[in-house]
């Protein structure tokens, strides 16, 4: 029996778009597992320096705690001379005799002794050793305060790193199971052309006609460009027709343009650049990979400005300036819907010329992806910073 005209065999319309519509939604899967991942490096660096600064400050601590011992055994032995001078000369009174008498006969700790001393020694030696003990206390509380301190930081690096390593797993598994969905949808597009073609050409057989040959040559060739759509144009179509419709919402924006040039920033953009195409490693700072506040970190150390490895602290540390006064050199701060509590998760840096023209930034985007150019985007945008 031969086929009706205008149904052609095989797969459906209906099911190769529903093969299309399961693939861009595992992409959008994999994109929200790279934020993921992306969001976790962010937190990783942040506990690092953290951890850090938690350690110097113990140290710091420890020091001042030597210092106070050595006081400490400095007073007492004042104390233990004045208390000596007192009983031989008789002048510490009964009370006195005996609190020094105790001290020859007794086992008595460390401040039981100090106390005791003091108490036949004078009230001004007394009152030195007591500070002293106090602050050697007040030194061990806080001592204990920055060891939690550590602890919990290392905790927060453990707990980022095991988020990191479970996006990225699902991230790899997502990325599978888009492969597949991938190579379905090549099956069906090419078997959905196949029964266009037959269909074809079975009308052209039952027309026997020149009319319905011209037609058919017509239709094929329509065809044929929605085949082509189907296997991948239609995807780049679309992702144009997106960044139109961003581009389109920006549209009431002046176009941003470099307010000046320093030295420093444009030896910043110099050094971003000469990694051009070196992958993005989470919690990387190169050469050889980098994250995105590894970049901005190293790039700026070029110019002589130290920056700390976190997008959070470099967020803190430059000094935050409108679009309006932005420089080559100057970093653009970001925080998208799904960083939870984080108030900053990503960096890029400003070029000010380059592939997009002024709107050009540098940056190391996300697992998967190398150092490269990127329009200037506003999506989550929270600030521009001057180091």
């Amino acid at each position: 029996m031969a086929a009706s005209p205008g149904a052609p065999g095989g797969p459906t319309n209906a099911q190769i778009q529903a093969a299309r519509a399961q693939a861009a939604r595992l992409t959008q899967l994999i994109s929200a597992d790279n934020e993921r991942e992306q969001i976790a490096g962010e937190r990783y660096d942040q506990a690092n320096v953290e951890i850090g600064l938690a350690n110097r400050r113990l140290a710091s601590l420890h020091r001042q705690i030597r210092r106070e011992d050595a006081s400490i055994a400095t007073g007492t032995r004042r104390v233990q001379r004045a208390a000596v001078e007192a009983y031989v000369e008789g002048g510490s009174g009964s009370g006195g005799t005996a609190q020094f008498a105790s001290l020859l006969t007794s086992s008595l700790t460390k401040s039981e002794s100090i106390t005791t001393y003091a108490g036949v020694a004078t009230t001004s030696l007394h009152q030195a050793v007591v500070r002293l003990v106090a602050e050697r206390s007040r030194l061990l509380a806080n001592e204990s305060a920055a060891r939690t301190q550590v602890s919990d930081a290392r905790d927060a690096a453990r707990s980022s790193s095991a988020a990191r390593l479970e996006a990225a797993a699902a991230g790899q598994s997502t990325a599978t199971a888009l492969d597949q969905v991938k190579g379905q949808l090549a099956t069906l597009i090419e078997q959905r052309a196949l029964a266009i073609a037959q269909q074809k050409a079975a009308e052209a057989q039952a027309a026997k006609s020149a009319a319905a040959r011209d037609a058919d040559a017509k239709s094929a060739e329509q065809y044929g460009a929605l085949a082509t759509q189907f296997g991948g144009g239609g995807a780049a179509a679309a992702e144009a027709a997106e960044v139109q419709a961003a581009l389109a919402s920006e549209a009431g924006r002046p176009p941003l343009a470099p307010a000046g040039h320093t030295a420093a920033g444009d030896l910043a953009v110099q050094k971003a650049e000469s990694y051009l195409g070196v992958p993005y490693v989470w919690g990387g700072a190169g050469p050889d990979g980098f994250d995105c506040s590894g970049l901005t970190m190293v790039a700026w150390a070029a110019a002589g400005v130290s920056l700390t490895h976190s997008a959070w602290y470099q967020y803190r540390e430059t000094t935050h300036v409108p679009l309006s006064a932005i420089e080559p050199g100057d970093l653009l701060f970001y925080e998208f819907p799904d960083d939870g509590t984080n108030p900053i998760t990503h960096v890029a840096m400003y070029v000010g010329s380059g592939p997009y023209g002024t709107e050009t930034i540098i940056q190391a985007p996300e697992t998967g992806e190398t150092v490269s150019y990127s329009p200037m985007y506003y999506f989550g945008f929270v600030a521009a910073g001057q180091p």
